[in-house]
C-alpha cells in the first residue's frame, strides 16, 4: 500500500510528505510490511530480494531471534512468507542507512568511540 492509497482509504483531503527516515512503532511496521511486499519477489521458490546475492551465517541471541521470528510471522500476510533471516537483513540495511545519513549530516556516531588527539599546551 502506498501513501496515495492510504490517503484515499482515510479520506484525506491533503497530505504532507515526511522526512525519508525509518519510522518507529506501528507506522514503522506498516512501512516495513510495504517494503517487504515491494522488495521480495519469487522466481518459483521462496520470495527474496534479487539484490541479495551473498549469504552469511550471523550469530543471534535466542531471545532476539524469537523476536525476529514473531515479527516476521506478523509481516507474512497475504500469502507472502517472510523469514526471520530476511527481516534481519532488511533491519541491518535500515541501520546502515541511518548510520550513513548521520555521517553525511556531519554527526558521525563512530567518532564518539575514537580518542581525541591531545592538544599542545
Amino acid at each position: 500500500m502506498d501513501s496515495k492509497q492510504i490517503a484515499r482509504a482515510l479520506g484525506a483531503s491533503r497530505t504532507q510528505a515526511l522526512a525519508d527516515r525509518d519510522a518507529q512503532g506501528p507506522l514503522g511496521l506498516l512501512q516495513l510490511r510495504a517494503e517487504v511486499a515491494q522488495r521480495l519477489h519469487s522466481s518459483g521458490g521462496r520470495p527474496t530480494d534479487p539484490d541479495w546475492t551473498m549469504r552469511r551465517v550471523i550469530p543471534f541471541d535466542p531471545d532476539r531471534w524469537a523476536e525476529l521470528q514473531a515479527l516476521s510471522d506478523r509481516l507474512s500476510a497475504e500469502g507472502r512468507a517472510v523469514s526471520a533471516g530476511q527481516l534481519a537483513a532488511m533491519l541491518v540495511e535500515h541501520g546502515l542507512n541511518e548510520l550513513e545519513r548521520a555521517i553525511e549530516a556531519g554527526d558521525d556516531p563512530l567518532n564518539t568511540f575514537k580518542s581525541k588527539p591531545k592538544q599542545a599546551s
